[in-house]
Parts: C-alpha cells; sequence; structure tokens
C-alpha cells in the first residue's frame, strides 16, 4: 500500500487508546435527531467516516443540560436516558471500522447558533450578543453548579454509551469561553474578575467529569487560539488557559480560531489559519494538540505533523464532501478525491438537517444503485456539461453504462466556471475539476465544442437508450432601455468583457436575488479601480448568502469604498440621455445618477432544453429546468445517474 503521508498515517497514543492514524473527523453535527436523541440517519453518517479510514471522530456539540436545548430538539441532549443507547450503537458501528470516538460536550450559554428554545439564554453576565434578539440572563451559583451536574450526568452516560472519550467545547464563545473571558464576565463573585475565578467554571466541570472517567478515558478541551472579535481572547489568552488546564489533568487540546459567525471558515479565508496557535499551545503544555480549520488535504495535514507543530490534524467538511479522503490519500488515489468548496451553503444550512454542495449523500443516504454495477448495459447521451451533466455522467458510467458527454463550450463546468472567475471564488471550479477527472478514469467519451441542436435529436434518439439533458442556463436579458447605455451582465464583468466609461463609476443593480452574482460583479469592479454603488430592491443586503461569507464580503466591499442603497429600484428612461433614477420601494425621493456603468443583475434563465419532455428514456436536470445552486444540480445528477 502505497503511503505519501508516513506522519499523517502512522498511529498515536492518546491517553489510554491508540488511534490507527492521526486524521480526525472534527465536530459536525448533522442535527438528525429526534427529540435530542440520535437518529439511524445520523448514526449511518458517522459509520460513513469511519468507514472512510479515520482514526478518530469527534461527535458534534451535544448539549448537557436542559438550559441549552432547541425548541426543534434537533441538537443531541447528552443527559437523558434515552441517549446512551442511541450512541451505544453509534459507537459500536463506528468501532467495527477501526476508528476510536470522542463526544463533544457543550454549554452554549448566551449564543443560540440560529435556533429558538424555550429556555432563556444564560451567560455568566447578561451581555447581550450582536447575533441574537435578547440579552442573556445571569447565572446564579446555584443554576452554575446544576449545568455543572450536567456535565457530570452526560460524562457518566458517555462511558455508559461506550464512547472512548469526552471533549469539552470551550471554544467559539460557548459557555466555559464566556467564564473565561474578561469580554463576557463582568461577575464580582467568586466566578470572576481574577484569572482564578474566571478558571473556576471550567475546572468544576473538568473536576465533575472526571469524577465519573473509568482509567483510559480521554479528556480532550477545545479552545479558540484567538476569538477573533474585538476585546476578544487571543493567543497568549489561549496558552494561559491551556497551562492553567494541563494542571487539572487534561489530555490534549484541540484549538481552533474564531466565535460563533467567524469559526466557520469559507473560501476567503486562509488554509490552516491556526496550525500557528496549536503550534504554541503544544510547545507551552508538552500536552498533545489537535488543530483544524480549514484544512482540505492530507500533504497539508502531513506536514504540520512533520513540522512539529501538531500530533493530530482535523477535518470537517473535506470529510464530508469526500469520507474517503483518508483512504484515497493513502492509497495514492488524491486525483479521486472530492474537495470540499468552502462555500458554507448546505453544511451550513442545516435544512432541515446536514447536506452537502457536492456530496449528494450526505442527509440523504447512499442511493442502493450506487456500487452496484446495472444488469444491463445502457448506451446514455448526457447534453450538457456543467455540474448536473458531470455528476450524472459520474454515475451512470460508475453502473457501468456507456455515456457519451456533449458540451457545447470548450470547457467544461458551465455558469460554475464563470462563477468561480469571481474574486475568492476560485474553488468553485474544483468540482468541475474532480468530475473532469471521474469522467477520465471511468472512460467516459466526453465531447466539447459539440452543441446539440433539434436537428441532432434522431440520431441520438437511434443509438441512446437514455438521454440526459442538462443544458444549464443563460444570464437574463438586459433590459431593452439599457441597449444605448454603457451595460453588462455579471457574466461579462467576470468573464472581463466591461464597456469602458471615463468616470470609472458603476451601479451594480440586484432587482431581487440576493445571492453572489451580483455582490462578485462589484467587489471584481471595484479590484479594478471602479467606484461602485450597489442597489437593491431587497430590504437588507446579502439575504441568500451564507452567514459566515456575508460579514467577510461586507467588510472588504465597505473597506473598498462601495456604497450601499437597499430598497431602492433602479429606473432606466427611455431617453439614454437621462441619468438613471435609484426609486425608493417603500416612499419617496428620487435620486439620479449619470455617466456610469450600470450592471443589471437577474437571476439566470433556463437553457433550452431542446424540446424533450422528461420520460422513460430521457430526463431533464438541473438549471435548464430551474436555475437554482451548485448543490441542486449535483443532487439531481447524482439521482438521475443512480437511477438508470
Amino acid at each position: 500500500m502505497a503511503n505519501d503521508f508516513p506522519h499523517l498515517f502512522s498511529p498515536f497514543t492518546l491517553g489510554g487508546m491508540t488511534l490507527k492514524n492521526r486524521l480526525v473527523a472534527l465536530p459536525a453535527g448533522t442535527s438528525m435527531a429526534a427529540n435530542g436523541v440520535p437518529t439511524h440517519g445520523d448514526t449511518e453518517h458517522f459509520e460513513r467516516l469511519a468507514a472512510g479510514g479515520v482514526g478518530l471522530i469527534i461527535g458534534g456539540a451535544t448539549v448537557v443540560h436542559p438550559t441549552t436545548t432547541l425548541r426543534s430538539r434537533k441538537l443531541v441532549e447528552a443527559y437523558i436516558d434515552e441517549f446512551v443507547p442511541a450512541t451505544a450503537a453509534k459507537v459500536e458501528v463506528i468501532h467495527s471500522h477501526g476508528a476510536k470516538f470522542i463526544g463533544q460536550l457543550c454549554h452554549l450559554g448566551r449564543e443560540f447558533i440560529g435556533g429558538e428554545s424555550d429556555a432563556p439564554p444564560s451567560a455568566p453576565s447578561p451581555i447581550k450578543t450582536a447575533r441574537d434578539a435578547y440579552p442573556p440572563h445571569e447565572l446564579t451559583i446555584a443554576e452554575i453548579e446544576d449545568i455543572v451536574e450536567g456535565w457530570r450526568i452526560s460524562t457518566a452516560n458517555l462511558v455508559k454509551a461506550g464512547v472512548d472519550g469526552a471533549e469539552i467545547h470551550a471554544a467559539h464563545g460557548y459557555l466555559p469561553a464566556q467564564f473565561m473571558s474578561p469580554l463576557t464576565n463582568q461577575r464580582t463573585d467568586s466566578f470572576g474578575g481574577s484569572f482564578e475565578n474566571r478558571m473556576r467554571f471550567p475546572r468544576l466541570v473538568i473536576e465533575a467529569m472526571r469524577s465519573v472517567m473509568p482509567t483510559g478515558f480521554v479528556l480532550g478541551v477545545r479552545l479558540s487560539g484567538e476569538e477573533e472579535i474585538p476585546g476578544g481572547m487571543q493567543i497568549d489568552d489561549c496558552v494561559r488557559i491551556a497551562e492553567n488546564m494541563t494542571e487539572l489533568g487534561v489530555d490534549y487540546f484541540s484549538i481552533t480560531h474564531g466565535t460563533r459567525g467567524k469559526y466557520v471558515k469559507d473560501s476567503t479565508s486562509e488554509d490552516a489559519v491556526a496550525i500557528p496557535s496549536a503550534s504554541k499551545v503544544r510547545a507551552a503544555t508538552g500536552i498533545p494538540t489537535l488543530v483544524g480549520q480549514r484544512i482540505r488535504d492530507a500533504a497539508t495535514a502531513d506536514h504540520a505533523i512533520k513540522s512539529g507543530h501538531v500530533d493530530m490534524v482535523g477535518m470537517a467538511r473535506a470529510l464530508i464532501a469526500d469520507p474517503d479522503l483518508p483512504i484515497k490519500s493513502q492509497t495514492g488515489r488524491l486525483g479521486e478525491i472530492r474537495g470540499c468548496l468552502g462555500i458554507n451553503q448546505d453544511c451550513r444550512a442545516f435544512d432541515p438537517h446536514l447536506h452537502c454542495a457536492v456530496n449528494a449523500e450526505v442527509g440523504r443516504g447512499r442511493h442502493p444503485g450506487i456500487g452496484v454495477i446495472s444488469p444491463r448495459t445502457k448506451e446514455v447521451f448526457v447534453i450538457g456539461g456543467g455540474p448536473a451533466g458531470l455528476e450524472a455522467a459520474r454515475v451512470a458510467a460508475g453502473r457501468g453504462h456507456r455515456v457519451t458527454l456533449f458540451e457545447r463550450d470548450t470547457d467544461l463546468g458551465g455558469a460554475v466556471r464563470v462563477a468561480a472567475a469571481a474574486p475568492h471564488r476560485a474553488a468553485l471550479v474544483d468540482i468541475i475539476d474532480y468530475l473532469g477527472r471521474e469522467l477520465k478514469r471511468l472512460k467516459v467519451d466526453v465531447n466539447l465544442g459539440a452543441e446539440i441542436d433539434a436537428d441532432d435529436l434522431a440520431d441520438i434518439h437511434s443509438s441512446a437508450d437514455h438521454v440526459i439533458v442538462a443544458t444549464g442556463s443563460r444570464p437574463a436579458e438586459l433590459p431593452i432601455e439599457l441597449s444605448a447605455r454603457a451595460a453588462a451582465t455579471v457574466d461579462d464583468v467576470l468573464s472581463g468583457r466591461v464597456p469602458e466609461v471615463e468616470s470609472r463609476r458603476a451601479v451594480v443593480f440586484d432587482k431581487a436575488d440576493g445571492f453572489w452574482p451580483a455582490y462578485s460583479a462589484a467587489e471584481a469592479l471595484v479590484l479594478q479601480g471602479w467606484h461602485v454603488t450597489f442597489v437593491t430592491a431587497l430590504p437588507a443586503l446579502v439575504s441568500r448568502i451564507p452567514a459566515e461569507s456575508a460579514t467577510p464580503l461586507l467588510g472588504r466591499l465597505g473597506d473598498a469604498g462601495v456604497e450601499f442603497k437597499i430598497c431602492h429600484d433602479l429606473v432606466v428612461p427611455e431617453d439614454s440621455a437621462s441619468p438613471l433614477i435609484l426609486r425608493p420601494v417603500f416612499g419617496r425621493g428620487d435620486t439620479t445618477v449619470d455617466g456610469v456603468l450600470t450592471v443589471w443583475h437577474q437571476p439566470r434563465v433556463p437553457m433550452s432544453n431542446l424540446g424533450l419532455a422528461p420520460g422513460e428514456s430521457v430526463s431533464v436536470i438541473g438549471d435548464c429546468v430551474a436555475p437554482r445552486r451548485i448543490s441542486h444540480a449535483i443532487a439531481e445528477g447524482y439521482r438521475t445517474g443512480a437511477e438508470l
């Protein structure tokens, strides 16, 4: 067996257990819980991770007390009796694949992660977050003691379930971090003020947990090396906290960055951003250290271990995108890895639970046709080389069918390739590159620059058993009133086809989308030296962009001098010599703007489906049905290919 990453794929002893390798599946909750109990779908997800070859899995945040549950009860609740048998079943299947399992225990404190609760938010001090509607209740000492007891009960339940260890979630601004930080802890009693007092709560939690842990049961703590908020804790604080916890008998530290809304780094962030912080914690404590956060490949992970920065490396989204990343990396099949795009769309939406933009099996389960050769080999023609057509071709070829794909452009990718030309969005093309490699490996006949029209259909029908139409979408036409003005679509801007305007001023108008395209055009223009006014008829900015991406995007645009006007329509007078009119959607008070480039964005429109209707021998999928997201295209392509 080839192994180009000997440090990552070497055994490691952690506390009382030996890991088969140092690659860790980081905590990433599935929201597949009913009444606080993991469901069969949750167990299937974790079994899939274990089967992919990781040495250790750390479960997603599992709450320890009724004061931190969501109304939906989609967070797993470790303190209830029903948790034990369901978790024991999960542990059994994880162990059957040679992986170990650690349960992460959490109290959110004043944070409610976007979900309503029937309990009030609670915290060391009644300091409201910028994200939530209500200031928290200040915990009494009796309430603090009751929450500590919840940690003890939850740990005891982990032990009963056969879990290998427990991790305290003391990162990302949750309750332990709220006690440790002077920014959020302004108490004057024995739980606030001095460093020793602020450490009293996590110390009591550790002592309570240790009181029910058998010998060899591992105890870890997750810390934010940098909270990345004004006045928040930084690496020196993290090191001091870690040194203090080392004296209390912690077995490992897991180091990350950020607080809620900042810790899931999108594609605009640097890769492996937390490694320097983890290295400092390891050097200061001598305790085994795990690092994660936007680490997407085995080479980065192996280098971090080889260089002595950390002992273990964790991945979350990369393993959601491809659970087989470990075994593929270890056996030299790097080209077969489906990479994470870092776009935070489906994995962070939890609608109603975990999904993935590029892995259709996440949240849906594996289709029974996958991995099974079809009893009858079919001749399959795919028209369109965007994500829907490519995924359908990949899956159909994997089923043993003979697949031929036609793409009218000279490159695969369709609208995704254009979107990937936007600033900070180049990773989007990774899914196209992966699918292209897979089609080559599976010997799909790919024809580029091959536009299929209605006249070709008779020949196709005569030689194909099944036709998959995935012709995609195109930009909406610009309003006729703009024909005599300097105007462009988003695709024009991202493809470098922008009319020159002497003033170098542009108005980017987003009629009603709220997603990336218009914002990407605005960012592309400001990076080219344009002054941009961003106008939208919607009542809010970035309303459909994932939360972890929205704040850094608006920060970049604001720093670049973009002016924003929400709740405004853009009116184009018929007289091309007249200035554009910005008209409030609500109220009065038109303003005008003249001598500008107008970038007009409306949602894309379907391309022709060649007049073919879905039927027994025809499938129509992706944007040519209705323009949507990458995840919809991938899911429809996956399902279509699996059902052939």
